[in-house]
């Protein structure tokens, strides 16, 4: 008989490589849970999609118009029930095209008419008589929007680019 063979015919050797196998492991688990995580990385930054103005905004060269007082008229005439505007709380809807950062775009009213401020106060107050069979109401008839109301929410979009934290 091997002289590392015990009472049974057990392999001692082999029962005292596996205690310290199962002792080695044992340890490492326990030293593992003990090592605190790696610090997450810092949270990727995101636009802001409304809540109250921080500071006062900037507005558009050559744009007439509030965006102060256009940024509250989104809110109170309707507009958040179809579109989503970065800056002003609750306009989330999806119905309509998104308007964050509409003053960029080359055109309106799916690529029909040029983006200027007076196409698009225009378009505000009365979009089915510069585009017929549009989805997007007269908010002159609908919300009862002024010549002067529609060139503040004008305002408001146009100085988005120049607030784009706002």
């Amino acid at each position: 008989m091997s002289r590392h063979v015990g009472v049974g015919g057990v392999n001692v050797r082999r029962v005292q490589a596996y205690g310290i196998l199962l002792a080695a492991t044992s340890l490492f688990v326990a030293g593992s849970a003990c090592i605190p995580a790696p610090p997450s990385p810092p949270a990727t930054p995101r636009p802001p999609t409304g809540g109250p103005p921080v500071t006062k905004l900037t507005p558009a060269p050559t744009v007439p118009g509030d965006p102060e007082h256009g940024r509250q008229l989104i809110s109170t005439k309707q507009c958040p029930t179809c579109h989503t505007v970065q800056g002003v709380q609750g306009a989330t809807g999806t119905l309509g095209p998104n308007l964050t950062n509409v003053a960029l775009r080359p055109t309106l009213a799916g690529d029909t008419i040029q983006n200027s401020p007076s196409n698009m106060a225009r378009w505000i107050m009365d979009a089915p008589s510069e585009k017929q069979g549009t989805a997007m109401p007269s908010m002159q008839q609908m919300a009862g929007l002024t010549d002067q109301e529609a060139r503040d929410i004008v305002a408001f979009l146009y100085s988005q680019p120049y607030n784009p934290r706002r």
